[in-house]
């Protein structure tokens, strides 16, 4: 546990210098635009080849990033779900997520790949997405203020 207890106390001391000089060390957290989502309109296979191809490439990298294997990518229509995992380590994405801010639809990514190590909500689950999203907060509460607005794709 010792390696835990440094590095924790490095990433205090970090925070603090970034603190106390702003300008020197900017913060490294990405802004989430309260800006409208991107236009994906249309309910055929245009819109929808073009969000699997975004989405599925998010997949890729966060897969190779995070050193985790995974089943296939499904792009579904989803009603209620922006993403899902299966047992079978399957990852399922509603295709609207393509026309979220591109942090938005990393932090779904990364929030389904956590499932492929902890299935279920816990704070064991938590703690692994505050671990490679830290402001996953500002980035679920974006999501769920603009679901509507994805949802009708309307940007």
């Amino acid at each position: 546990m010792l390696i835990n207890e440094v590095c924790r106390d490095v990433k205090n001391f970090l925070s603090e210098l970034a603190r106390e000089l702003p300008d020197i060390f900017p913060s490294p957290r990405p802004s989430i635009r309260p800006a409208r989502p991107r236009r994906l309109v249309s309910t055929g296979g245009a819109s929808r080849k073009t969000a699997k191809g975004i989405i599925s490439a998010r997949v890729k990298y966060w897969g190779v990033a995070l050193n985790l294997e995974y089943g296939r990518v499904f792009i579904k229509d989803q009603r209620t779900l922006w993403g899902s995992c299966s047992r079978k380590r399957n990852l399922n994405f509603n295709w609207r997520l393509a026309a979220a801010p591109p942090e938005v639809l990393d932090y779904v990514v990364i929030h389904e790949f956590c499932h492929l190590r902890e299935m279920n909500h816990s704070k064991r689950f938590w703690a692994l997405v505050a671990v490679t999203c830290p402001d996953y907060a500002a980035r679920r509460k974006w999501l769920r203020d603009n679901s509507m607005l994805l949802r009708q794709g309307r940007g």
